[in-house]
C-alpha cells in the first residue's frame, strides 16, 4: 500500500493483534547484515586454516651446509687405511694367534682371528645417543666439550665379538675435580638425593677418593654402539 509518496509493506502479527509497516529499506538493511556477517564467518575460518597449514616460507628451510674443515680426501682416507694395514694388523694378528701351548695359529686355521679394520655404527642409534648425552649434560647444567672415542677390547668369553677390539664413547666436560683443580675429562650423571642431577668424573665414580663420599646414584653415559668387522670389507667397492 502507498503512505503519502512512500511505498509500505503491512503485515498482520496475531499475537500483536494489530498491522505492522515495513520500508523497502527495512529489507535492505537486513539482507546487508547477512551479508557481512557470512564475509566474517569466512574470513575466520580462512584465517583459522591458514594458521594450521604448515608454514612453506622460505625462512623455514633448512639451509644447505658447507663441507666442514676435517673433510679429508677419498685418496687420504685410503691411504691412512692401508697405512694401518701395513703397520699394525699383521702385528696385531701375530699376537693373537698364539695358543696357550705357545704355537702359531695359521691363516688356513679357522680359530685364525683376524685384526678388527673398522667399527660400523648405526647412524639412527647416533643421533639417539647424541641427544640422550646432550638433554642428560643439560639436566646437570653442564656443556659437552668433546665426544671421547676409548679402545677397548672384549673378554674371550664375552658372548658377543669375544676377545675382539672394540670402541667405545662417553662425553666429556669441563669440571671441578675433587683436589681443587679443572679439567676436561669424561663424566657420568649423579642422580642426588634431591632430585636434581650433577656431572662427576667417571673416575670419581670408578676410584673414589677418600675424601669423596657417596652423594648419589651414578648414571653411565658410555656407549658401545659399534658393529666390528674384520677385513676383507663387505665390498669391493669399499675402502
Amino acid at each position: 500500500m502507498l503512505r503519502g509518496k512512500t511505498p509500505f509493506l503491512k503485515v498482520f502479527f496475531p499475537s500483536e493483534k494489530k498491522d505492522v509497516y515495513f520500508t523497502p529499506d527495512y529489507f535492505k538493511i537486513q539482507q546487508m547484515k547477512k551479508t557481512t556477517l557470512v564475509a566474517a564467518v569466512l574470513t575466520a575460518a580462512f584465517l583459522i586454516t591458514s594458521c594450521e597449514k604448515p608454514c612453506e616460507c622460505e625462512e623455514a628451510e633448512t639451509p644447505i651446509l658447507g663441507a666442514p674443515a676435517n673433510i679429508i680426501p677419498l685418496a687420504q682416507a685410503d691411504s691412512l687405511y692401508k697405512n694401518y694395514g701395513n703397520s699394525r694388523v699383521e702385528l696385531i694378528e701375530l699376537a693373537e694367534n698364539i695358543t696357550e701351548e705357545g704355537d702359531t695359529i695359521r691363516k688356513e686355521d679357522a680359530n685364525y682371528k683376524q685384526a678388527t679394520r673398522l667399527v660400523s655404527f648405526s647412524f639412527a642409534e647416533m643421533k639417539k645417543y647424541m641427544a640422550y648425552i646432550e638433554q642428560q649434560a643439560d639436566s646437570a647444567g653442564v656443556e659437552i666439550t668433546d665426544l671421547r672415542v676409548y679402545f677397548g677390547k672384549n673378554k674371550k668369553g664375552a658372548k658377543k665379538d669375544a676377545g675382539k677390539a672394540t670402541v667405545f664413547f662417553n662425553p666429556a666436560a669441563v669440571l671441578d675435580l675433587p683436589n681443587g683443580t679443572k679439567d676436561t675429562v669424561s663424566f657420568a650423571i649423579l642422580n642426588l638425593p634431591d632430585g636434581t642431577k650433577k656431572a662427576v668424573a667417571v673416575g670419581t665414580v670408578l676410584r673414589p677418593a677418600a675424601e669423596m663420599t657417596a652423594e648419589g646414584d651414578a648414571k653411565s653415559l658410555s656407549a658401545d654402539l659399534g658393529t666390528l668387522m674384520p677385513p676383507p670389507p663387505v665390498s669391493e667397492y669399499d675402502f
